[in-house]
């Protein structure tokens, strides 16, 4: 199996892979035009077993439709899916449908060959992606070799209770990190481990750059011209905020603690450990989950706040999943099909989150009731209604991500992580980091 070259980021493609995966796409090409009355089987790799009813309903549909077809869903552990996914398509072994959840996830793959090239079937059906998709899914070689599916925004979940008990109002539609820190003091009390904590940020590569989201364009780590974004003051004010939080007000859940425990933030914030929490909005419907997550509070919602140097309201980090078609596809056509139908009447259905589809069939509102349905009386729905359909949330969704993104995000993260948990200066994290995200950059020119 092929090394990786970031701990963090699994493995991708290798090189020497590509002859076998090329065969792959010629094989697809060749037995995917089959007629639509032969029996099809598609085998979606999924990591979201929780999903499964939902995909139930979508694939139900249809089949429905398209008799001939079977969709078969193979789950396959969180922690394990990209690598599997990987090593599926490497191995020649079928796999139709795959999804990756961020841009820089999906590019090198496709651009390493793991992913059948959408084109000539776009070409076929007599549609441009542009005038359908809000997303652009074309990579560096000028291809398309998925469909955006589910769109997701990062806000703040906060639980109604807490903030009843600390005399605190819903915060506006604009606010500050200063203000979210003052917040996070008056949410926080006791001691030991008995403490609850005002705000928790997870152990993901998001929260080392939050403000920097908010003040850079698309990619934060790198611009357009191959140059990198670490001299920008938003990655230093990002660092601090996290420290001064864990480290100095001691508001904040601390990193340390969450790696070593591999704490679950749905645990942590529903079972009543922290007040607020940024998370992504393709996870609020778990809310309802009482089942797993036991609690009866109602979770109200609020914005990322403003970065402190001339930050953008409502300039927020978000991503989208790329749904690709695997090169050991046999099914390239008919998988196809499928996805068009997944990537817009489907994702409405799964009731988690929003489309990337330009003309959806379901408004905002319907698409927030949807999301809620599980147990709204859980939910401050109109707060939710009020912020998704602010006229100034723009969601800062990476579209610029060379082949090596993942291994400057993973290089940056690691040293930031030590930095959060004050191991290391935030001087320590750019002279660490800054010479070798270059020598990456000059490695990779053209």
């Amino acid at each position: 199996m092929c090394k990786g070259k970031n701990f963090r980021i699994p493995a991708l493609v290798c090189a020497g892979a590509l002859l076998l995966l090329g065969s792959c796409q010629k094989k697809a090409e060749t037995s995917g035009g089959a007629g639509e009355s032969r029996p099809v089987t598609l085998k979606f790799f999924s990591n979201e077993s929780v999903m499964q009813d939902a995909f139930n309903k979508i694939n139900a549909e249809y089949t429905r439709r398209n008799p001939n077809v079977t969709i078969e869903v193979v789950q396959v552990p969180g922690a394990d899916y990209n690598v599997k996914v990987d090593t599926t398509i490497l191995s020649g072994e079928q796999l139709d449908v795959a999804y990756f959840n961020a841009m820089y996830l999906y590019a090198p793959r496709a651009m390493q060959g793991e992913f059948y090239a959408l084109d000539p079937l776009v070409a076929e059906e007599g549609v441009k992606l542009n005038d359908i998709y809000s997303i652009d899914a074309t990579v560096e070689d000028g291809k398309v070799y998925a469909l955006p599916g589910d769109v997701k925004y990062m806000l703040v979940w906060i639980n109604k209770d807490d903030l009843d008990k600390a005399g605190l109002p819903v915060p506006p539609l604009v606010w500050t990190w200063d203000e979210y820190r003052e917040y996070a003091k008056k949410l926080t009390w006791g001691e030991g481990t008995n403490k609850h904590y005002g705000s928790y940020f997870h152990s993901w590569d998001h929260y080392n750059v939050l403000e920097a989201y908010n003040l850079i364009t698309d990619n934060p780590y790198l611009q357009k011209d191959g140059t990198h974004n670490l001299n920008n003051p938003a990655f230093r004010s990002s660092m601090e905020l996290r420290y001064t939080l864990e480290q100095v007000d001691k508001t904040q859940l601390p990193l340390s603690e969450i790696i070593a425990m591999q704490l679950d933030y749905r645990s942590v914030f529903l079972g009543g450990r922290a007040s607020m929490l940024l998370m992504l909005t393709n996870i609020i419907p778990q809310i309802s989950q009482t089942k797993d997550f036991p609690h009866d509070f109602v979770t109200t919602f609020a914005t990322v706040p403003v970065a402190r140097n001339n930050g953008r309201p409502g300039y927020t980090y978000a991503d989208n999943r790329f749904y690709s078609i695997g090169a050991s596809t046999v099914n390239a056509k008919e998988t196809y099909k499928y996805l068009r139908y997944f990537t817009t009447e489907g994702i409405p259905m799964k009731n988690v989150t929003f489309t990337a589809e330009k003309n959806p069939k379901f408004s905002m509102d319907q698409m927030v009731d949807n999301m809620t349905s599980g147990n709204p009386s859980l939910f401050d729905v109109a707060q939710l209604k009020k912020i998704l359909s602010w006229s100034d949330l723009h969601p800062n969704i990476w579209l610029n991500v060379p082949t090596y993104t993942a291994e400057i995000l993973n290089l940056y993260w690691a040293e930031a992580d030590k930095a959060a948990m004050g191991e290391i200066s935030a001087d320590q994290v750019f002279k660490n980091t800054i010479p070798q995200i270059e020598s990456i950059i000059s490695r990779n020119k053209k």
